[in-house]
């Protein structure tokens, strides 16, 4: 009896130990989120976006803004329902580069989902990957329509909060 009990006990931390590694394995799989995108409302309240790269030539992966509804979307429903989310994607290698959050350069050539324009009710996530290992690091900011209206003139929205421009552009460098 007392074998099949220590049997039983080595399995019971074996299967423990082999649990352990698999979460660490896969928690290690998630790329790190870097300040390296920010938005701001310009002054005729158009959202802004400044992407900025690690990658020495200014590459960054896939970027894509998505929006979800968090609440009654209001007006477009229908069509954000279609598409489960409103924004755009661009698939590829592109150059990091300041653009209107829902214009982004031609030459990336995004997809459009749903409306494009900052809607009451949505959350809104910006992100792009490194571009030679997408599990590198991620450039990442979050932010809905009210959150950006309330971002002060001079300032941007960052993943760390809101900081001045001058600090987001050195917050960038560093964290490369």
């Amino acid at each position: 009896m007392g074998s099949r009990t220590g049997a039983r006990a080595r399995r019971r931390r074996g299967a423990l130990l082999l649990g352990g590694v698999m979460v660490v394995s896969v928690a290690g799989c998630a790329p790190v989120e870097r300040p390296l995108v920010a938005v701001y409302a310009d002054r005729e309240g158009t959202a802004q976006v400044l992407l900025r790269s690690c990658d020495e030539d200014g590459r960054v992966r896939g970027p894509i803004l998505e929006g979800t509804p968090t609440g009654d979307p209001g007006g477009g429903a229908a069509e954000e329902a279609s598409v489960g989310w409103v924004g755009w994607e661009a698939r590829g290698e592109h150059r990091a580069a300041d653009f209107p959050l829902f214009a982004p350069p031609s030459d990336w050539d995004a997809e459009f989902h749903g409306i494009r324009e900052l809607r009451p009710g949505h959350s809104y996530r910006l992100a792009f990957g490194d571009p030679d290992d997408s599990y590198a690091y991620t450039g990442t900011v979050s932010f809905d329509a009210e959150r950006l209206a309330r971002v002060p003139d001079g300032e941007v929205l960052t993943l760390d909060g809101t900081v001045s421009r001058e600090a987001f552009e050195e917050q960038a460098r560093e964290v490369c």
